[in-house]
């Protein structure tokens, strides 16, 4: 590690003491320009879902607002260094890919959707704001650990027409977070090829990310012959910001979660009363 610092291999930055310190953002930095992982998440904190004292817990609290502010100013400047720190500190400090998903990414994305909407910044700014997002989810994903190969598998995408790769990709690090193997299969996919890779491979659950529909007869036409035709005990869970009240009723399906903390509940539950075989001696 010493070596690492002393050539500039992972930044750091000092204490008043002139100690070196490697602040978390900066460790994310050489892991993903080294290709490495975290094994031991408590090993630099990351499983310590609120800070260590009474009074920087009241503190997070009341910062939350300024850091949702800061993060929407970031990502719409282009700012990813910062955009990476606050992640990075939402994940440490409020707890698991779940509250970043929810009460980080997605209120913020609703405001660029508006600001969009209403002609307060041009698409390519909201298309950025996507792809840095998208990059900064995967370097976190290093620090999830890595599931066991007796795990159940979760495989999931998006269907035709739905190309938004974010939710997807979230939905996949909340199963493994959980500790459940995943397959994600992508976006825009046919239901055809969905249904293909889930007879092959026999997922113990198949998930359907669903952030826009272009045609809902269409879609409701290819989605309920895929639930239907689906190998008996493959569970089907399906959510997303697309599906309306008026969409649901229609659709059949194992579980459907408004949110991703819905969905993390679930995959915890699942993970436990799954019977699985023996460990491989």
């Amino acid at each position: 590690m010493k070596r690492w610092c002393d050539r500039g291999d992972i930044r750091t930055d000092r204490t008043l003491g002139g100690h070196r310190r490697i602040p978390l953002d900066f460790l994310l930095e050489f892991l993903e320009s080294t290709n490495r992982r975290v094994v031991i998440p408590a090993a630099i904190g990351l499983e310590k879902r609120v800070f260590d004292s009474p009074e920087r817990r009241d503190a997070s609290v009341l910062d939350e607002a300024a850091m949702l502010q800061l993060f929407e100013a970031s990502l719409i400047s282009g700012d990813e260094s910062e955009c990476r720190k606050i992640i990075s500190a939402w994940f440490a400090v409020h707890g698991g890919i779940a509250s970043v998903a929810d009460n980080l990414l997605s209120p913020t994305f609703r405001k660029i959707g508006q600001k969009w909407a209403c002609g307060d910044m041009d698409v390519y700014e909201e298309r950025h704001s996507g792809e840095i997002c998208n990059r900064l989810i995967q370097e976190l994903r290093r620090l999830l650990p890595e599931p066991q190969g007796f795990a159940p598998l979760a495989m999931g995408g998006t269907s035709s027409g739905d190309p938004y790769t974010l939710p997807n990709q979230l939905v996949e690090m909340v199963f493994r977070e959980f500790g459940w193997r995943t397959m994600g299969l992508g976006v825009n996919l046919p239901f055809s090829s969905l249904l293909s890779a889930a007879r092959k491979h026999m997922p113990r659950l198949f998930w359907l990310s669903v952030s826009h529909v272009e045609d809902t007869e269409l879609f409701l036409e290819g989605y309920n012959h895929f639930s239907r035709s689906l190998p008996k005990g493959i569970l089907l869970v399906v959510g997303g910001t697309a599906i309306t009240a008026e969409l649901r009723p229609r659709m059949a399906f194992s579980s459907y979660c408004d949110n991703l903390l819905q969905l993390s509940s679930l995959a915890k539950s699942l993970r436990v009363n799954i019977q699985m075989p023996s460990r491989p001696i």
